[in-house]
């Protein structure tokens, strides 16, 4: 939040939120924040929960596969170079990187294939079980953060 200045430096009354827009004030707008952000985690841990129910089982339930997931789904079906995949898997180095790749496609979550530009490489895809796994977490997720359109 940052207060909004009136020229020459000096704050005027009004606040923002980072965004921009108007902060609320008063007691009325602390408890509008605070319930906001109370759905918000209470819609996190119900989307922590699908994840766990989904992945657990097969020890792919680290937050380093949710990246990379979720970067190949955003992909569609096209598939990327075993290197870019290996790029998704944030905040872990190159090797730890290369293990997680590898062991989901040892369980048969992505797919490997051959890059017809490119003999030396290979490509990678999600593999129709992750994208059917995958798509009923999303699908949990938007509900629980009231995104739903009905349908």
């Amino acid at each position: 939040m940052r207060v909004e200045g009136s020229g020459a430096g000096a704050p005027s009354r009004s606040t923002v939120n980072d965004d921009g827009a108007p902060a609320p004030s008063g007691r009325t707008g602390v408890v509008r924040v605070r319930a906001r952000r109370t759905r918000f985690l209470h819609a996190l841990r119900e989307l922590d929960s699908a994840w766990l129910e989904t992945f657990q089982a097969t020890g792919l339930s680290d937050l380093y596969f949710s990246r990379l997931f979720t970067e190949l789904w955003l992909l569609g079906d096209r598939a990327v170079p075993k290197t870019d995949a290996y790029g998704y898997v944030k905040g872990v180095g190159a090797q730890t990187a290369m293990k997680y790749v590898k062991r989901a496609i040892e369980e048969g979550y992505l797919e490997e294939l051959e890059n017809p530009e490119d003999g030396r490489s290979r490509l990678i895809r999600m593999s129709p079980r992750l994208r059917k796994s995958f798509e009923s977490l999303i699908d949990r997720g938007v509900e629980a953060f009231g995104m739903g359109d009905g349908s």
